[in-house]
């Protein structure tokens, strides 16, 4: 059997493999690591007593809204960088758009409440800790989709790990919220936008050496 034949002979029961999204293949990886990530608020912190009473449950829809719409970018945004030759993904008018829609809740909060009353809504009573949480839930997650990023083919490494981390940022902030007792979204804006930038920042650092091919 000559070469071609051969070739030919092995091409004729091959059944072609459906790609699978990028998107898909992100959110497994972003499952694992979140799972850890509960795990460690649960085991931590626990969940907020009251959650679905009062003036917690409104808080906390507000703080999961505005986190799980900064994934859903970050997650948009990652499936198109993770491979070469896909259209980029907009980022930064949905980011401005959840920036604004947050600034104005706390604009609204803050002018209805007395001066002392606008101090305490913007440090609360965690403002120091708040941070250095999100950062910390963000590491398993930021983890577990530079895990599933090493099977893809993303060219511009650092932007790409930017988006990882604000993905595993935005994630941890929501799992947070369950345990955080801070209710106003001026503290959201600032102290969990902190947490997150810094979870961008490690993404944005690491990208280079833990996504080359």
């Amino acid at each position: 059997m000559n070469q071609a034949a051969l070739i030919e002979a092995l091409c004729q029961d091959l059944t072609p493999v459906p790609p699978v999204p990028a998107a898909q293949v992100i959110a497994r990886g972003t499952l694992i690591g979140g799972g850890v990530s509960l795990l460690a608020v649960l085991g931590a912190w626990g969940v907020q007593p009251g959650i679905g009473h009062g003036t917690a449950l409104p808080a906390l829809l507000l703080k999961a809204a505005a986190m799980i719409a900064l994934a859903a970018l970050a997650l948009r945004s990652l499936a198109a960088l993770s491979r070469p030759g896909l259209p980029p993904a907009a980022l930064l008018p949905g980011l401005s758009a959840v920036v604004a829609a947050l600034g104005f809740v706390a604009l609204g909060q803050m002018l209805v409440a007395h001066q002392a009353g606008a101090e305490r809504m913007l440090f609360g009573t965690t403002w120091q800790a708040c941070p250095w949480r999100i950062f910390a839930l963000s590491l398993p997650l930021l983890g577990g989709i530079f895990r599933s990023l090493r099977g893809q083919a993303p060219v511009h490494l650092r932007q790409t790990g930017a988006a990882a981390g604000l993905l595993a940022g935005s994630i941890a902030a929501a799992l947070y919220a369950l345990a955080c007792t801070e209710q106003s979204a001026a503290f959201v804006l600032c102290w969990y936008g902190l947490g997150i930038g810094g979870a961008t920042l490690a993404g944005a650092l690491c990208g280079p050496r833990f996504l080359r091919w």
